[in-house]
């Protein structure tokens, strides 16, 4: 996924499993008994009784007919009893709960609102209908990196703990281009859910040349953390630009930002490149480094441990704060924030 919307995408997902959690409480209070309590697999994708199941061909739908009640708010993974998939609790309650509990130990409160229980309901609705894929080694493996991730308290934030690179992509999609989805997760690689939200299903289709872009959030990549997911799942043939996609610069040519290169490759000094990115010591790509370092005044740096002084946040594995708690400048030293600096 190209680096500069790293953080538009972020945001948009973080609203997307808001939506998809006050959808799921919607729908539990206005659905009939009857289809609160179905199961996965004979759950619609729309009002149409007609419309094929998730991994059906698409058939286009019209419009439902007169006097068919909607419930507009209706999240597009549906409410279900029954036990969650032991595979998708597992991965949700390491990717949300764990994180939670301790922050919460580290900040002597309690762990508050996460959204463990709304991943595992999803999740489970799709490994069941046999949209997704989980590898038991692939969880446990993502399981293990999350908890050395966040042990002791010097990666606390007032935001979420990030996501080690084990968790990503292990959500492996089974329908292929043609088929009812949910989500891009749902999707083969390489193929994408086209129409799909918080609310609304989709097609899964091939990247597409020209048109829009940018304009959904993935419900199911929100809640379990896929950062990258677009990467596997990408929107555009070249890369999204201004909500519209757009062919990709040429490795060389003028760019005036990492997205407009398309994956794997950055903007540097106004070209594009695929440069691998510096280790720490070596100066900063465009403002970049590799994974564990961070560009500190031009060059690349490990982060420093807790305890260690510090003038900004960008040195440290967290914060840079000062004894009293105030934002630091110079005099400050690495540690956890537990709630936003003044």
């Amino acid at each position: 996924m190209p680096v500069s919307t790293d953080g538009d995408r972020l945001r948009r997902l973080c609203a997307a499993a808001l939506v998809v959690q006050l959808g799921a409480a919607c729908a539990q209070r206005s659905a009939p008994d009857a289809s609160a309590t179905a199961a996965p697999s004979a759950a619609p994708l729309t009002v149409d009784a007609a419309t094929p199941a998730v991994g059906a061909p698409a058939v286009g739908a019209g419009p439902p007919a007169v006097g068919t009640v909607v419930d507009e708010i209706a999240p597009v993974y549906p409410k279900t009893d029954g036990a969650p998939d032991p595979l998708a609790a597992q991965l949700c309650e390491a990717l949300h709960a764990l994180p939670a509990r301790r922050k919460a130990a580290c900040c002597s409160g309690g762990a508050g609102f996460h959204a463990a229980a709304e991943c595992t309901r999803a999740l489970s609705f799709a490994v069941r209908a046999q949209a997704v894929t989980l590898s038991p080694g692939e969880v446990g493996r993502c399981v293990e990196a999350m908890a050395r991730s966040i042990d002791g308290c010097d990666w606390v934030t007032p935001l979420a703990a990030p996501v080690p690179a084990a968790c990503e992509g292990i959500v492996r999609g089974a329908l292929g281009d043609g088929a009812r989805c949910r989500s891009s997760l749902e999707c083969a690689d390489g193929l994408r859910c086209d129409g799909a939200g918080p609310t609304d299903a989709g097609v899964c289709r091939a990247p597409a040349a020209a048109g829009p872009c940018g304009l959904a959030v993935d419900a199911l990549a929100a809640v379990t953390r896929q950062t990258r997911y677009a990467e596997a799942h990408p929107e555009c043939r070249g890369h999204c630009a201004g909500r519209a996609c757009a062919p990709d610069v040429p490795l060389g040519g003028r760019c005036e930002g990492h997205a407009a290169c398309g994956r794997g490759r950055r903007c540097v000094d106004g070209r594009c490149s695929d440069a691998p990115l510096p280790p720490a010591g070596a100066a900063c790509l465009g403002g970049l480094c590799a994974p564990g370092a961070r560009c500190v005044e031009g060059r690349c740096a490990a982060s420093r441990a807790e305890g260690e002084a510090c003038a900004r946040d960008a040195e440290c594995r967290a914060a840079c704060v000062r004894p009293d708690g105030r934002a630091a400048g110079a005099g400050g030293v690495c540690g956890k924030r537990c709630a936003a600096a003044p």
